[in-house]
């Protein structure tokens, strides 16, 4: 009898286990890439945290090691060093980050400096653990960087595609207008005037090809250049009294 009863309670139990596991699915919606792949946690208890001195670029820092300042790049980020990207991810980061501190760990299999002598490493900003390198692809201010495959690449990626689907950050569109609003006034005008032979700025940027003993200034693929003609810009070739070549006609687009 207590026999019967006991298997009963087990089977009862078993019951209310398949359902406990089954109803949250039913309407459940399909889950987006980012849902199924979790940020990883670390205890950093043991740890110490590193101040942050500055951040120069939206993946590049600066931080206090031993109380010398060390730089230090996100793994698995990209962010261009100039342009309105690189602006917006150097703000975005400079709010998460600067006043804070941050934890960091290495990538095991990378080398621990990059050409440029930054530390490669994965950033923790104490004491909340956020993941600053995941942080910024989710947000859209940094793509993947297109390297050597690291630890956390397809947590990376499932994140960026959601960034890309929203259109945050990097993956906005351009506002073409905006962008030309934006240009010093010199270089508005020098864009929206047509530049003529006579422009002198323009003489000073256009590069033509000249000959050793030629009197013509030519384009770099034109026929009397290619085996040896010198580069200068065109107000230096017509400071030494050169003249257009008639046959390729520079300056050349």
């Amino acid at each position: 009898m207590n026999q019967d009863r006991h298997c009963t309670g087990q089977r009862f139990a078993l019951v209310l286990t398949t359902l406990a596991v089954c109803l949250p699915q039913l309407g459940a919606q399909e889950p987006q890439p980012a849902d199924q792949l979790r940020a990883p946690r670390y205890n950093f208890t043991d740890q110490p945290a590193y101040e942050v001195v500055r951040v120069d670029t939206g993946n590049k820092l600066v931080v206090k090691i031993g109380n010398v300042p060390t730089r230090i790049r996100l793994i698995g980020t990209y962010v261009p060093s100039q342009g309105p990207n690189s602006d917006a991810a150097r703000e975005f980061a400079s709010r998460l980050l600067v006043g804070e501190c941050v934890y960091v760990k290495y990538e095991a299999d990378w080398p621990l400096r990059d050409r440029d002598g930054n530390r490669w490493v994965y950033a923790f900003r104490a004491p909340d653990g956020l993941f600053v390198n995941l942080e910024l692809v989710r947000q859209g201010y940094a793509r993947i960087s297109a390297i050597e495959r690291f630890e956390h690449q397809s947590l990376f990626r499932a994140y960026e595609e959601v960034a890309r689907k929203s259109r945050k950050g990097v993956w906005a569109p351009v506002d073409r207008a905006a962008v030309a609003s934006t240009q010093p006034a010199a270089q508005a005008d020098r864009a929206a005037k047509p530049t003529t032979d006579d422009d002198p700025q323009q003489d000073r940027e256009v590069v033509v090809y000249v000959t050793e003993h030629g009197r013509k200034y030519h384009c770099a693929n034109c026929q009397y250049v290619r085996t040896g003609g010198v580069k200068i810009t065109l107000a230096a070739a017509r400071a030494k009294g050169h003249t257009p070549c008639k046959k390729c006609k520079p300056p050349c687009k």
